[in-house]
């Protein structure tokens, strides 16, 4: 049916894998996120066989130039290359952690079938951010940068109820309205969550901030900790579901192993 429609059944791409679990007894079946067909669900046959080549590949976090082969349901990834594994990501509970985080909104905001090619750079450059750098400051510059993106980003120069500036004591973030919220207007949510002033403008400075530059951004315990709550919260609301790594990073942190 391909065939008859013209299209390639087979082809190559640039990819990373954001998702995989074991399917029977020597597959697995993965989601990649690629630089030129945005999300592709495939199987990789065989990986899980001691002598198979794609044993060591086919992991999370890979990033490696996949061939495939189009299917009804799954593609088929019949040949990888890999270019990095970030070993780091294994090896430190809380970068594999954060790291989870990172590919799991990846992989709630990535769409099929279209190409996302910010988002895939992006997204390449914070794994090795992670790798080398602070885990938690990553992720809450990929936070804001995916939101920045995709066109997501919580308007901050103002209130967002009634365009004042957001001056003075009182100020909230409503994830419902989507920005922030003078003293006067805060009643118009009474979920949104009170947030200093300080930490609404590094919101903003995250999000246009050259990421490559990060390790010298200062920001204290108190804006991480509530850029944090915002933004798990905010994307929560946009995504419709609560993410599994971000539970993950909680626990870990609330029995001090992180943060």
């Amino acid at each position: 049916m391909l065939k008859e429609a013209g299209i390639m059944r087979d082809y190559r791409t640039e990819g990373i894998i954001i998702r995989v679990r074991d399917y029977s007894e020597a597959d697995r079946i993965v989601t990649l996120f690629t630089k030129d067909y945005g999300k592709v669900q495939a199987i990789a046959k065989g990986c899980r066989r001691q002598k198979s080549r794609k044993r060591g590949i086919i992991q999370l976090f890979t990033h490696g130039d996949f061939a495939l082969y189009r299917g009804r349901n799954l593609d088929t990834i019949t040949q990888v290359e890999g270019r990095e594994s970030f070993p780091a990501l294994r090896e430190d509970l809380e970068k594999m952690a954060f790291g989870a985080y990172i590919v799991e909104l990846v992989d709630g905001f990535a769409v099929p079938g279209e190409s996302q090619e910010d988002l895939f750079l992006l997204t390449l450059v914070c794994l090795h951010l992670l790798c080398a750098g602070d885990p938690e400051l990553t992720a809450r510059a990929f936070e804001t940068r995916i939101m920045d993106l995709l066109g997501y980003m919580p308007y901050l120069d103002g209130c967002v109820n009634c365009g004042q500036p957001l001056t003075g004591t009182g100020i909230t973030f409503s994830s419902r309205l989507g920005g922030g919220l003078c003293e006067v207007c805060n009643a118009q949510d009474r979920d949104s969550i009170a947030c200093s002033m300080g930490t609404l403008n590094m919101l903003k400075q995250l999000s246009k901030w050259d990421i490559r530059r990060l390790n010298v951004l200062k920001m204290n315990g108190n804006v991480r900790r509530e850029i944090g709550e915002i933004m798990s919260i905010y994307i929560m609301h946009r995504l419709e579901k609560k993410l599994k790594s971000a539970d993950f990073i909680r626990t870990l942190s609330s029995v001090q192993i992180i943060g």
